[in-house]
């Protein structure tokens, strides 16, 4: 649903791809060839029952189908990347009880679920809306959100976790102690640094080097600094409000953000603030101004000359099945 409250015209903003289609928030998805799938999540705002379906959508049609394939579990609040143009790798999450470690696949060739044995991560400790990306090693990047199973106790680590598909075995190497405890951050690189954005009501960025994605490149995101160059945008004096469940989108020396819920103020109502932040040679943000969308907890995927997100909460706490496409106006 657009918002009457968007800045008009800006460089760059969201376009309706698609009107309709699973209504879910705090779900998980990823691109496989030119197919969008998206998993679990919860259809209600603030629900704590998640789902277990399975939906993709093919870019060519734009036509959604419900995959149902035994085994699917049930998670929301879960990490999600793809592998080898195949696996979709869904990474902890919540399952309706406690937050859990665990790996699931689905094998998009196989069309079957696949339960690896998860080893090397703290017993009596799980992940919940928590990020993850794949390296270009092959390994996975996972930044917090570590806690106990049931409590609110959290804890800010970050781990590789190694994937053998031959042996259906994940393994989980702790890297770091030294991550701040965050919730619905994102995750990205850039210039071999690794950004967390969010997740808190303060500290809105934490970097760490050392680490290159495999996040593609391409005709659009390729092309989003040319926002700051061709337009009259000032720095901000500080960084932006303390935010959680956005999007982020890597580009060219830059990393494009858009929705979530602040921090700030009691309302927690999403919001449409279309932010820039540029890496060098100190990180420094930028407002592009109000998108005609507001959504938090949606899900956004990359393919370098497509970004596009669905489903997500929106104006009035309404959960959202819509799919919207990021398009340069320069």
């Amino acid at each position: 649903m657009a918002n009457k409250h968007g800045d008009g015209l800006l460089p760059i903003d969201w376009e309706v791809l698609l009107p309709a289609g699973p209504a879910l928030a705090n779900h998980a998805g990823c691109i496989v060839g030119n197919t969008f799938y998206v998993h679990g999540g919860v259809t209600r705002h603030r629900g704590i029952v998640p789902s277990n379906k399975l939906y993709d959508l093919h870019l060519d049609t734009l036509i959604w189908n419900e995959v149902r394939v035994e085994g699917s579990p049930h998670l929301s609040h879960h990490a999600c990347v793809a592998i080898d143009d195949r696996y979709m790798v869904l990474i902890g999450g919540w399952d309706g009880q406690s937050r859990l470690s665990s790996v699931h696949v689905f094998d998009t060739k196989g069309r079957v679920w696949c339960n690896p044995v998860d080893i090397g991560f703290p017993e009596e400790a799980g992940l919940s809306s928590h990020a993850a990306l794949l390296l270009d090693t092959g390994n996975i990047l996972v930044v917090g959100r570590e806690g106990c199973k049931r409590t609110v106790e959290k804890h800010g680590n970050a781990y590789l976790l190694r994937p053998d598909f031959e042996k259906m075995v994940f393994e989980y190497t702790k890297i770091s102690a030294d991550s701040i405890s965050r919730s619905g951050h994102t995750l990205n690189t850039l210039d071999n640094i690794a950004f967390i954005l969010g997740g808190r009501a303060d500290d809105f960025i934490e970097f760490h080097k050392g680490f290159n994605s495999k996040e593609p490149l391409g005709a659009l995101n390729s092309n989003f600094i040319d926002i700051l160059r061709k337009n009259v945008l000032l720095p901000l004096t500080s960084h932006p409000n303390g935010r959680k469940h956005h999007i982020s989108i890597v580009g060219k020396d830059c990393i494009i953000m858009h929705g979530g819920e602040v921090f700030k103020g009691k309302s927690r109502t999403p919001v449409s603030d279309m932010l820039l932040m540029i890496a060098k040679p100190e990180p420094s943000f930028y407002k592009i101004g109000n998108s005609a969308v507001a959504r938090a907890a949606h899900v956004c995927v990359n393919i370098g000359d497509r970004v596009i997100f669905h489903g997500g909460v929106g104006w009035n706490n309404v959960i959202y099945g819509d799919c919207y496409e990021l398009k340069l106006r320069i």
